[in-house]
């Protein structure tokens, strides 16, 4: 070739070296995130929308039972219907010429008398609570204490309530009490004086004032007064729950040092008497 070698390249030759020198240049470029002098973040973060953050479900408050309170119901001056070795006394305030005390007569009263009073459970007290807009009450309570002051209370009592609807809406009463008494055969005429003379008027009113104290406002009025230590109080706070839940009633229940007291205010069936008494142990 000469004394010295040469190298002739052509023109597009030349050029395609140096396209594929770029394109190494570039391909290098990316996998060194440029040559270090570009510098790309780690990690973008991403942007998410916060969820708000839910309140901690509260726990409901636990429903307390109010703390019953205590309440002494006293016997009244009638003798009871029943044995006194009951443990369980029902004190009736009552109206002779109310006609619920008339209904709690003919149907619980007369359930609780077959079912626990005859057998000796319980043992009923009768207060006297004559309604001032009942006119023939208070002849009704005077004319069943002067049968009481000659032992024929009971009688008297089923009298008037048996009867109730004879002599409620009489101008004199009287005249019907008065042959009721000889029915039941007491001495006329000392019923008579009695009646006649309105005595035991005393007695009558301080049994309304005491069931006013008691909270008694309308008839009938009672209270089941059972020992502690026939019953336990979990299973009178059952009886008084299921019956109010039943019949959408205020039954109520005081607890004493020796006694529960169940007051129920109206003329609730039977099955309200027997949900509590059901619970005593006899």
């Amino acid at each position: 070739m000469g004394e010295k070698d040469s190298i002739s390249m052509s023109k597009d030759t030349f050029y395609g070296i140096i396209i594929v020198a770029l394109a190494g240049l570039l391909l290098l470029s990316v996998f060194t995130q440029g040559f270090g002098l570009i510098k790309v973040p780690a990690s973008v973060p991403t942007q998410v929308t916060p969820i708000p953050s839910q309140p901690t479900p509260s726990q409901p408050t636990p429903v307390v039972a109010p703390t019953p309170g205590k309440l002494t119901v006293t016997l009244g001056d009638y003798a009871p219907l029943g044995k006194d070795s009951a443990p369980v006394a029902w004190v009736e305030f009552s109206d002779f010429q109310c006609p619920f005390c008339a209904k709690i007569y003919s149907e619980a009263a007369a359930q609780v008398k077959t079912n626990y009073i005859d057998s000796g459970k319980v043992k009923l007290y009768y207060r006297d609570f004559p309604l001032s807009f009942h006119p023939n009450a208070m002849p009704g309570a005077i004319a069943a204490r002067c049968a009481n002051d000659q032992g024929k209370f009971w009688e008297m009592h089923d009298k008037l309530f048996s009867n109730q609807d004879l002599w409620s809406g009489a101008a004199d009463p009287g005249i019907t009490f008065k042959g009721y008494a000889t029915d039941l055969g007491l001495d006329a005429t000392k019923f008579a004086s009695c009646y006649d003379n309105k005595e035991h008027l005393a007695q009558i009113n301080a049994d309304e004032a005491q069931g006013q104290s008691y909270g008694v406002s309308g008839t009938p009025s009672n209270f089941l007064i059972i020992k502690k230590s026939n019953a336990k109080q979990a299973d009178i706070e059952s009886a008084i729950s299921s019956v109010n839940t039943q019949y959408n009633g205020d039954l109520q229940l005081f607890v004493n040092d020796d006694s529960y007291i169940v007051l129920i205010p109206g003329a609730y069936p039977y099955l309200a008497f027997d949900a509590v008494l059901s619970k005593v142990t006899y």
